[in-house]
């Protein structure tokens, strides 16, 4: 390939990146802007952030140095260069830390069911795998088809028999009554994963860990789990982000508000007075997506690691 189409290729690459983006930038930039800003100019720079700038180039300045500033509601008063530091300062961080006094329960709430879910659908999508994939006997794939008929279900078709099982059991407005629904769900598409690595790794290996007397434990921890990675990184990451952004699950089965997670919380937000308020609202969006954002820098390499690594054939 020539250097032209090469550099063509990259530049078109590169603004359907920043056309992706755009919205992302302009979340973030309505993060620290009032509302009249917001009607004002749509797309301008934040008005704190202006003053900053102001600030940087007149420094340093006189002690005798004033500067107009602007209040939320539009009063325009005069202050020394350091009172307008620390207002330009508390007018950029409003948005943000109003967004996370409401959501610091939510993202607490999300960060357990997320968490435990990972470890428990791992851990039972795992080992079931591990019986299926390296265990002959009579009715194994007949066993794991019906595992994979199930995903022909739609999830709204056993949305009203799930409750009234978890309602049945007591378990409404707990954190069981999302973590267990959550790892019972999700073990066809870990068992899935997970038999189509297993099945991959070399009976060899496995021979040799029981002449040196290992049994199915040893076999598990000691071989499986270590040349696994990539299947688990597949796995928990799956699991993490349908967990992440479930709305309907946990609002209906959680009336009481301590234990709404985020995508619950957001739409509680949404409804209640913060609602008026654009920079609380953007702030929380941006703030709810960081965890994910976490997650994508850092699982993305195993990630494809377990898809380039057959984690995904069946």
């Amino acid at each position: 390939m020539s250097r032209s189409r090469v550099f063509a290729t990259h530049l078109a690459l590169i603004l359907v990146a920043s056309l992706t983006l755009l919205p992302f930038a302009f979340v973030v930039n309505n993060v620290f802007r009032s509302n009249t800003e917001f009607y004002h100019h749509f797309f301008s720079a934040p008005e704190s952030f202006k003053g900053l700038v102001e600030l940087a180039r007149a420094y340093p300045a006189p002690a005798s140095t004033v500067f107009e500033v602007e209040d939320v509601d539009g009063t325009a008063r005069k202050v020394p260069a350091s009172d307008a530091f620390r207002h330009h300062l508390k007018r950029a961080a409003r948005g943000p830390q109003l967004a996370w006094e409401v959501l610091r329960g939510y993202m607490v709430n999300s960060l357990v069911v997320s968490i435990l879910t990972a470890i428990g659908v791992s851990a039972l999508g795992s080992s079931t795998a591990y019986i299926l994939a390296r265990h002959r006997f009579m009715g194994r794939r007949a066993i794991f088809l019906v595992f994979l008929a199930t995903m022909m279900f739609p999830g709204v078709l056993t949305l009203v028999p799930s409750f009234l099982l978890v309602k049945n059991l007591g378990l409404l407005n707990t954190y069981w009554a999302m973590i267990l629904p959550y790892v019972a769900g999700g073990q066809v598409f870990a068992i899935f994963v997970f038999r189509s690595f297993f099945a991959g790794i070399p009976e060899e290996l496995f021979e040799s860990a029981r002449i040196d007397g290992a049994g199915h434990l040893g076999l598990y921890l000691n071989i499986l789990l270590p040349l696994s990675r990539p299947a688990f990184s597949v796995v928990i990451i799956m699991s993490v982000i349908g967990t992440w952004n479930n709305f309907l699950w946990p609002f209906i089965t959680n009336t009481d508000g301590s234990y709404h997670v985020i995508a619950s919380g957001l739409y509680v937000m949404a409804t209640s007075p913060h609602a008026s308020n654009f920079s609380t609202m953007y702030a929380a969006y941006a703030i709810s997506s960081i965890p994910l954002l976490i997650l994508f820098v850092y699982a993305t390499r195993p990630f494809l690691e377990g898809m380039t690594l057959g984690a995904l054939k069946a």
